[in-house]
């Protein structure tokens, strides 16, 4: 099945938008690794006083780590540029586009994943210099979390349905 024109002109944006996104991920993440800086929210979940300094390689290795889930993320919006790249060639109802739908909502579960064990990791470590009795874990799941969990199992779930739709479609052209 060919994809309709807006289809393809959306496509064509939405690549560029991914790519610039990507871009944008790494550089930020190359930032913070380099510079050692450890984020605001990082701080302040660990209960670090505002005056207190985190030696510049404590803050690498806790942006570092923080790396993780954008990893995947780069990953998930890579996967995003090669489904729209597919239908910018008109490419719409393929195993090919089912795959990286697929391999887009198993990004979205992995980096959901990560985020859940990484945040409270950087909390604990970042809390390390804190006097005893002030070391934090902080361990949460809040709706967006809740909400990566179900948009990755719902796309997961979907480039399954389309790689059997696929599959009886090209049943059904060689009975015919």
């Amino acid at each position: 099945m060919t994809a309709s024109p807006p289809i393809r002109r959306w496509a064509q944006v939405l690549n560029i938008l991914s790519i610039l996104a990507i871009v944008i991920v790494v550089l930020v993440i190359g930032a913070a690794v380099l510079l050692g800086q450890v984020s605001q929210d990082i701080r302040v979940a660990a209960r670090i006083a505002p005056e207190a300094e985190l030696s510049r390689l404590m803050g690498s290795g806790l942006a570092l780590l923080g790396a993780l889930p954008a990893a995947a993320m780069v990953y998930v919006l890579a996967q995003m540029g090669a489904l729209f790249r597919c239908y910018g060639a008109g490419e719409t109802l393929t195993p090919r586009c089912a795959r990286h739908i697929r391999r887009i909502g198993g990004g979205i579960l992995v980096m959901a994943a990560l985020g859940a064990v990484v945040r409270p990791v950087q909390i604990l470590l970042a809390s390390l210099g804190n006097p005893p009795g002030d070391r934090v874990l902080a361990i949460g799941f809040g709706s967006m979390d809740l909400a990566a969990v179900l948009a990755g199992g719902l796309l997961l779930t979907i480039g399954w349905a389309m790689a059997d739709a696929v599959r009886a479609a090209q049943e059904n052209a060689e009975i015919v």
